[in-house]
């Protein structure tokens, strides 16, 4: 099996540094360029099954792919969406600090293990995407080729959950426009390549 990760394309709250986790918003102009590149590079690579969110911008950076390859299936996995940051969603670090300071010190303190009331903890986020991941295992077959467009956070859980446990979190880079690989064999992951 070939799974096949890729973030979604740009947004205006991406531009303007805000944190929007669950939040609902469309790509920009750059995301649908990023989209468009997204999609040459992976339709070369056959893939016979997609996956994205239940968040627009997902399914807004796969309409170019999907538009040249109509007939390839598409799986919607909520459990693949991004953290969910409640209060502080749609807004950026400085009005996060201005508006709640003392939760704000302590999550930048321990962004892992902190959670601030109505934000979703870090280990339920993580525990739901490898949750999504071991249901798509299941489901998808040895010679699929699976196209994933999903979020930051989670790409980075399926990336630690399938290749490196100790990478750290916040170091992972996963650019819009480009595609990651991880080959797995009977359940073993032969080999990865990342940012293509």
């Amino acid at each position: 099996m070939k799974l096949i990760l890729a973030r979604h394309g740009e947004t205006e709250f991406n531009r303007l540094r805000k944190f929007y986790g669950t939040a609902d918003v469309k790509i920009d102009e750059k995301g649908k360029e990023q989209a468009k590149l997204l999609a040459t590079k992976v339709n070369k690579l056959y893939p016979t099954v997609f996956v994205v969110t239940n968040l627009k911008r997902t399914t807004e950076t796969l309409a170019p792919l999907k538009e040249q390859r109509p007939t390839v299936p598409t799986i919607i996995l909520p459990d693949f969406a991004e953290k969910g940051f409640g209060n502080w969603e749609g807004l950026d670090a400085d009005e996060i600090e201005e508006r709640y300071p003392d939760e704000w010190e302590k999550w930048l303190a321990a962004p892992l293990t902190y959670t601030p009331p109505t934000i979703e903890a870090f280990s339920d986020f993580k525990e739901r995407v490898n949750y999504g991941l071991r249901w798509l295992l299941d489901h998808t077959m040895e010679n699929d080729v699976v196209f994933i467009v999903a979020h930051l956070g989670s790409i980075r859980i399926i990336y630690q959950e399938l290749v490196d446990p100790t990478a750290d979190f916040y170091s992972l880079k996963f650019p819009a426009s480009c595609y990651s690989i991880i080959n797995i064999k009977n359940g073993i992951v032969q080999n990865w390549y990342l940012n293509q």
